[in-house]
């Protein structure tokens, strides 16, 4: 029945993710316009994937499953949004932190445990505090949005402990630079052009937060 839940939670957020994403990416608000300029079929796009990836929460992971489907769900609007635009809003990575930290308080008072949620805060406190540090250093290389992102995916993997933090950035790191790599070869992108890292990064969250 859980299972069920989850799947039919993936399925019927896929259309609302690819309408916000699209709100969001083209500063227009949510309407039947937009819906029908988006069409029906990009709309529909994503229920597959969020139906798939929440089931499999589900079964690998049910005591974080509630954590995964909000890091998937906002996490693919974020995705999206940085995909067309280069634009992680502030607001929208606010709310993947704070959804997850009420989630991860919540689990800490029923459970009377709190190491976990101190693990996670220091988590995302680390990494901002390095992920700032290359961003002063970076400059235009890496945005603040990707920093913002970071300290929020830090603290949804180190809830769940260190390694997951490590797995999550590394593997976050690597399909970005994989992406770059390919984008390169095939000439769809120069030394000087931007890239979205978002995507990536969300990307390698899910990927270490789905491990049991």
């Amino acid at each position: 029945m859980i299972t069920l839940s989850y799947s039919l939670l993936g399925v019927v957020s896929g259309p609302l993710v690819m309408l916000a994403g699209f709100s969001i990416a083209q500063r227009e608000p949510m309407s039947w316009r937009l819906f029908a300029s988006v069409g029906w079929a990009t709309s529909l796009a994503a229920s597959p994937f969020l139906g798939f990836v929440l089931t499999y929460a589900a079964l690998a992971v049910p005591q974080s499953a509630g954590l995964v489907a909000w890091l998937v769900i906002v996490g693919s609007t974020l995705a999206l949004v940085d995909w067309t635009c280069h634009l992680l809003p502030h607001r929208v990575v606010g709310t993947l932190l704070v959804g997850g930290l009420a989630q991860i308080s919540l689990t800490a008072l029923v459970l009377r445990d709190f190491e976990p949620l101190l693990r996670a805060a220091v988590a995302a406190a680390a990494v901002f505090s390095a992920g700032l540090l290359v961003y002063l250093r970076l400059g235009a290389d890496l945005g603040f949005g990707d920093v913002t992102l970071a300290t929020a995916l830090a603290l949804h993997l180190g809830w769940r402990g260190w390694s997951y933090v490590f797995l999550g950035l590394t593997a976050g790191l690597l399909v970005a630079w994989a992406a770059i790599r390919t984008l390169f070869v095939v000439r769809r992108i120069g030394h000087r052009d931007p890239v979205a890292l978002g995507p990536a990064l969300l990307a390698g969250a899910v990927y270490a937060m789905l491990q049991a």
